[in-house]
């Protein structure tokens, strides 16, 4: 393997972490910090239909993943979080997906009017694939979000929201590729029981002139409805 960071490591460094949160929570003493996180580990086993038993699987993984979250509330409407995790899968027979996936991101939201918010979103992606042999798959992603929401009154609420993506390949640049977004929600209390919401999504990629990959543009238009019975 090209390399790979143990799980006891990762404790370690998320430990380090931990402590660095704990001495910045000086400088929000009117509010109480959150931390929350998450260990977990299991498995996958893919076999033929109805040989669930069979000694000779057609694959199998398992994985690792951890997360850790620091909240910290500055005022009402208004608080930052910091995560970070990191995931690891190893596979017996489709090795070329065997990877480390590090995230880390940041969150700061806060009124600007009583029914006007912001919110700012970073996140940083840093995916390896562990087989030296696919280490062209290897890369590192980039996405900023802003978010602005407006509730009109307790039946309509709006959002507006802009994002930015960046993904660079450690080895093959001429993949690398930028990503935008532009979405626009609306929540409707229709009645008590009764509630709507639709958003309305434009995406569009575009890559490097000698890139292999094609350029890519979406469109999407989405109606959820929850309703009590």
């Amino acid at each position: 393997m090209k390399k790979k960071i143990t799980f006891a490591g990762s404790i370690l460094v998320f430990s380090l972490i931990f402590l660095l949160i704990l001495s910045l929570s000086s400088f929000a003493k009117a509010y109480q910090p959150e931390i929350s996180g998450s260990m977990e580990s299991g498995d996958r086993l893919y076999t033929e239909p109805g040989n669930w038993e069979d000694d000779d699987p057609l694959d199998y993984y398992c994985y690792d993943k951890l997360w850790l979250k620091y909240k910290q509330k500055l005022a009402v409407g208004e608080y930052y979080y910091f995560k970070v995790q990191r995931q690891e899968k190893i596979y017996d027979q489709s090795q070329s997906y065997n990877s480390l996936n590090f995230e880390t991101e940041a969150n700061y939201t806060f009124y600007l009017t009583e029914k006007l918010r912001n919110r700012f979103k970073v996140l940083w992606r840093d995916k390896d694939y562990l087989e030296a042999e696919y280490a062209t798959k290897d890369y590192e992603l980039t996405r900023l979000q802003y978010t602005l929401q407006y509730k009109l009154n307790p039946i309509h609420s709006y959002q507006l929201i802009l994002q930015k993506q960046w993904t660079n390949y450690e080895l093959d640049s001429d993949s690398d590729y930028q990503r935008d977004r532009v979405a626009l929600k609306w929540g409707w209390k229709v009645n008590p029981d009764l509630k709507l919401d639709t958003k309305i999504q434009y995406d569009w990629q575009r890559n490097d002139n000698n890139s292999g990959r094609s350029d890519k543009d979406g469109r999407k238009i989405a109606v959820k409805f929850k309703y009590k019975l």
